[in-house]
């Protein structure tokens, strides 16, 4: 039950709660952190992503073939152990390959408030990467790029392109990267046809959100299968096959296009971190989709504020209307096994960007729409562009239809992992319980552990989550039973974190339970760790 704020401080409409609300049902939960100190320990998990069918999405599909000619990126923010095994990955699989080295310079330590410069200059590179791109398909001298590991996209009729976000061992170490792909797209479909046919979708979040919008038959074509064509036309001009419809472990839970007249997001959208790092409680106040207030937020909230009073009155390509600062994004992860890396967290490309694909969390965007033809256009005509973000990790959204109303996210749980057609396919892949539980549900005082949600967190979420993360690496054992943690998620039943025996057993197509031991734990968590 919300409270009255306690402190003269505190924004308007904050939320207070008398008892943590999710303490009973959404425990904290992290993996073992395991030392991998050699490439073989990695070589199962890019065993698996080596074969999985390519897609454009967010799921690491690389459809290895014996004579593809591919070019790996990478940059001096990868660990050279990682680029290592990628190198060892592409020999065994026969590809005649190319590795392009880039100096970054050093690698920063990030606070929140840096995305807003960060997405101001990223997004006009990833507009001139584009550019590259058609430039080299029309070369023809690779069959596929292995490149980045989030938003940029490409027309792939000739030349196809893959994410690497295996920036450091313990990212790629973990079962989120030996899912097996057709449960990956079931989990996917089961959330993208809900969404598609709702009429009304309604989110909300313990940390303040409460916004909603209509999903216009006008956004959709006449069978509600794919967005409309002619938007998508507009929208994304030349690359229409990738914008028509959800992006694999992204799914969209608001369209990725404008509908003229009639976008009528409302509510509001708060949240405490976004693709950078944690940020101080920012609230974000949404009419006709756009965004019309920015409260609080720290330096975070200072940028944005003054980022929008220099747009405001700009006119963008295929906007509702003048501004930047337009709601367009409301993607939904899919992977249960995505976890907040811990080793020098948040620095470089070690941040919040690769998190937001945890099934059930959803990031917020707002700005130009990522990789669009019409953020290209407005780039090429010198307006600022980007989009900016607030993730919610427990959010519950709702739909609405003609006498139908379903729940598809409860309190950050995807319910598509509950869902008994997927329940059963995950047995046949070694278990439900195995691939169908969270690895990682953050430890929010005031939400989940104990605590006040603003003296202990919300107005420094930043300094929590990295003395959190530095704990639960370094003892792991003992972070469990301080925040309250659910035991049965913390460890490594199945030997597949750190290149065990179960992950061993998934790269060779076998069953991870039968080829490692499954480990009693101790109910108050004191046996947390990793074998």
């Amino acid at each position: 039950m919300l409270e009255a704020p306690r402190h003269p401080s505190l924004p308007t409409s904050f939320p207070r709660y008398e008892t943590p609300p999710l303490i009973g049902h959404r425990k904290p939960r992290c993996p073992p952190y395991v030392q991998v100190s050699s490439v073989d320990q990695l070589l199962p998990y890019l065993d698996v992503v080596a074969r999985r069918p390519y897609n454009q999405g967010l799921h690491a599909c690389w459809d290895l073939k014996p004579g593809e000619r591919i070019q790996l990126r990478v940059d001096n923010w990868h660990d050279p152990l990682v680029i290592e095994a990628c190198k060892r990955i592409l020999e065994k699989y026969g590809c005649k390959y190319e590795i392009l080295h880039i100096e970054k310079g050093p690698i920063p330590n990030w606070v929140g408030a840096d995305e807003v410069a960060y997405y101001l200059h990223r997004t006009k590179e990833l507009a001139e990467w584009m550019d590259q791109w058609d430039v080299m398909s029309k070369e023809g001298k690779f069959d596929k790029l292995l490149w980045g590991y989030g938003g940029p996209v490409l027309v792939d009729t000739h030349m196809k392109i893959q994410r690497m976000p295996f920036i450091t061992p313990e990212i790629l170490a973990s079962p989120a990267f030996l899912m097996p792909y057709e449960l990956l797209e079931a989990i996917d479909l089961w959330t993208w046809n809900r969404v598609r046919t709702a009429k009304r979708v309604r989110i909300t979040d313990p940390e303040g959100t409460d916004v909603e919008y209509t999903n216009h038959a006008g956004y959709y074509d006449r069978n509600r299968e794919f967005l409309n064509p002619d938007l998508v036309h507009d929208t994304w001009t030349g690359n229409e096959g990738f914008g028509k419809t959800y992006l694999p472990g992204h799914v969209l839970g608001k369209p990725w296009i404008f509908l003229p007249g009639k976008e009528d997001g409302n509510g509001v959208i708060a949240g405490t971190t976004n693709h950078i790092a944690p940020v101080d409680w920012t609230q974000l106040v949404v009419e006709g989709s756009q965004i019309v207030e920015i409260n609080a937020g720290g330096e975070f909230g200072e940028k944005l504020r003054k980022l929008k009073s220099e747009t405001d009155h700009l006119s963008y390509p295929g906007f509702p209307g003048k501004g930047l600062f337009y709601w367009w994004e409301a993607s939904i992860g899919t992977n249960p096994h995505i976890h907040r890396p811990r080793k020098d967290f948040p620095s470089g490309w070690i941040n919040c960007l690769y998190e937001r694909v945890r099934s059930g969390v959803i990031h917020i965007g707002f700005g130009t729409i990522i990789s669009s033809m019409n953020e290209r256009r407005a780039a090429k005509a010198g307006l600022p562009v980007g989009h900016w973000h607030l993730h919610l990790y427990f959010p519950t959204v709702q739909l609405q239809r003609e006498g139908d109303n379903e729940t598809i996210i409860e309190d950050g749980r995807l319910l598509a992992l509950d869902d008994p057609h997927i329940r059963k396919l995950a047995d046949k892949h070694g278990g439900a319980d195995l691939w169908l539980q969270e690895s990682w549900i953050p430890a929010v005082p005031g939400l989940n552990v104990k605590g006040d949600y603003w003296d202990h967190y919300a107005k420094d979420p930043l300094k929590w989550v990295k003395s959190e993360l530095d704990i639960c690496r370094n003892w792991h054992h003992l972070f469990m039973p301080m925040v309250g943690g659910d035991p049965t998620a913390c460890h490594d039943r199945y030997g597949v974190w750190g290149g065990g025996p179960g992950a061993h057993a998934v790269a060779a197509g076998k069953n991870p339970v039968a080829a490692a031991p499954v480990h009693v734990h101790a109910a108050d968590g004191s046996c947390c760790h990793g074998h």
